[in-house]
């Protein structure tokens, strides 16, 4: 028998379903994050492997990685928000390993899931591998 679950992030905001089937662990989730029955029918899918860039600006606007303004800016113009710039920061810039990140963000129509940017970045963000896939999954559904 299977359980149907929702993720919710330390904010209360219900980003994702879960199925977990008897015997099966649940997956681990950020500090402040809860695994809870599923109080209504599903809605979510899972996440494709591309989002654009104009849910990945929502999804991190709403997750309050950044704010709203800098995700019209980053959707609208290439703007990229000040939490990109200092993960940035971050990357060595041997090879123009920085560059070529700071460019795919600010001119990128979508992300990638799978490219190995996303998460390097996401660490650089504090999201762990869970906190990743339910910010995708969200940002999905936007």
């Amino acid at each position: 028998m299977t359980k149907l679950l929702q993720i919710r992030d330390d904010r209360g905001r219900k980003l994702t379903l879960h199925t977990l089937a008897d015997g099966e662990k649940p997956p681990a989730l950020p500090d402040g994050w809860s695994l809870e029955p599923a109080d209504d029918a599903p809605l979510w899918q899972p996440a494709p492997d591309a989002i654009s860039d104009r849910q990945f600006a929502q999804a991190l606007a709403l997750a309050g990685t950044i704010t709203e303004a800098e995700a019209l800016a980053w959707a609208a113009r290439g703007e990229l928000p000040e939490a990109m710039e200092e993960a940035l920061g971050q990357i060595p810039e041997a090879d123009g390993q920085r560059f070529g990140a700071r460019i795919m963000l600010a001119g990128a129509t979508t992300f990638e899931r799978t490219h190995p940017l996303t998460e390097q970045l996401g660490d650089l963000l504090g999201y762990d591998a869970a906190a990743l896939e339910a910010l995708w999954s969200r940002a999905a559904a936007l």
